[in-house]
């Protein structure tokens, strides 16, 4: 049997319906590149330049504001009061915290905080203050001043030793090492709140 050639059953020869009628094969959709859930690695790096180059621009006598108001709080943990008793050739000596009397622990966080309003609103990180920064900063330290000057005048016991020298002991209250750093703090702090206060009305004056 011969085979007639172009027989449409033929298995080798395309069939032209069907090679018409197929849909073209739409191209694959190209796949999005994976976000890495990592924070960028200059993240911090940069906030820490931002910090320092906030810090080098800032006015000195803005940074010593804060550095006053820093050293005044960290005085209040260092022996604020001394007493000492002596009876018969002994004698004992003892000493506390600023944290002992309400005055002296008032006066170094009042302090504390004029710095810390200077320090926020340096890195902008306030404001809408009620009243200019400066002014808030000196009349922080300036209450911390007068609590202190209170502080030097009213000891944690009052006056207990009055009524033991008549038993033949002799005793005294006083003031410490963190008394006198954190008194020196505070005025530093208040002399150059009220220098900037100055600065600053005259700048916008002009």
């Amino acid at each position: 049997m011969t085979e007639q050639p172009g027989n449409p059953t033929d298995p080798t020869q395309p069939d032209p319906a069907a090679s018409s009628d197929a849909a073209p094969t739409p191209p694959a959709a190209p796949t999005p590149p994976a976000q890495s859930s990592a924070p960028a690695a200059g993240g911090s790096q940069y906030d820490f330049n931002q910090a320092k180059t906030t810090l080098q621009g800032a006015h000195k006598y803005d940074l010593g504001i804060i550095a006053a108001g820093l050293i005044a709080w960290l005085a209040g943990f260092m022996p604020f009061y001394t007493a000492s008793a002596s009876f018969g050739g002994a004698s004992v000596s003892a000493h506390a915290s600023a944290y002992h009397g309400f005055f002296g622990w008032f006066a170094v966080w009042v302090a504390l905080l004029g710095a810390v309003v200077v320090a926020l609103t340096l890195f902008n990180m306030v404001s809408n203050l009620p009243m200019p920064l400066h002014q808030i900063a000196a009349a922080a330290f300036g209450l911390a001043l007068l609590c202190l000057i209170l502080a030097f005048f009213i000891t944690p016991g009052g006056n207990s030793c009055s009524g033991a020298s008549g038993f033949g002991v002799s005793c005294d209250t006083g003031h410490g090492f963190g008394y006198w750093l954190a008194l020196l703090a505070v005025l530093a702090g208040l002399g150059l709140s009220v220098m900037r206060m100055r600065e600053t009305t005259t700048t916008t004056t002009v």
